[in-house]
């Protein structure tokens, strides 16, 4: 019997993505990586499996609500700004409004906010990048000291 290649071997991912999130998932996670998971790692299928698997990841469900809240406010905005004042589309082209233009008022927020504060959010990114390179780093030299030893 031949293993299934392509586009047939994904069929059976539905129960592997059905895994719990947070602490529930704790008793599914190996310490060691085998030879098998090097496997099922390099498979060429496992951007299906990791595509199936968005939805049910713990990072998706545990933000998902307020990516969902975020993404319907600035719909709204942006919808509101278009109906009540002009707007400009991506060919550069301005359209102003006949109707409603002066009497609702256009939603906006200040700059001021985003310029105080983006300074500080691009040192937290920094850190946060050298600190999950340095991680990173260390746990390659582990794994070629286990590896060349």
């Amino acid at each position: 019997i031949m293993k299934p290649t392509g586009f047939d071997s994904f069929k059976s991912l539905k129960g592997q993505t059905d895994l719990p999130s947070g602490e529930e998932q704790r008793k599914f996670r190996r310490t060691v990586y085998t030879h098998d998971d090097w496997k099922k790692h390099r498979s060429q299928d496992r951007f299906f499996y990791y595509i199936a698997a968005i939805f049910k990841s713990g990072v998706y469900k545990n933000l998902g609500r307020e990516v969902s809240w975020t993404v319907a406010v600035a719909t709204f905005v942006v919808g509101y700004n278009i109906i009540a004042n002009e707007y400009t589309d991506f060919g550069g082209v301005t359209h102003t409004v006949p109707f409603l233009g002066d009497v609702l008022p256009k939603l906006s927020l200040p700059l001021n906010l985003f310029t105080t504060t983006s300074p500080s959010l691009g040192l937290l990114l920094v850190f946060r990048t050298n600190t999950s390179y340095k991680r990173w780093d260390e746990a390659r030299k582990n794994w070629g000291m286990n590896i060349n030893h």
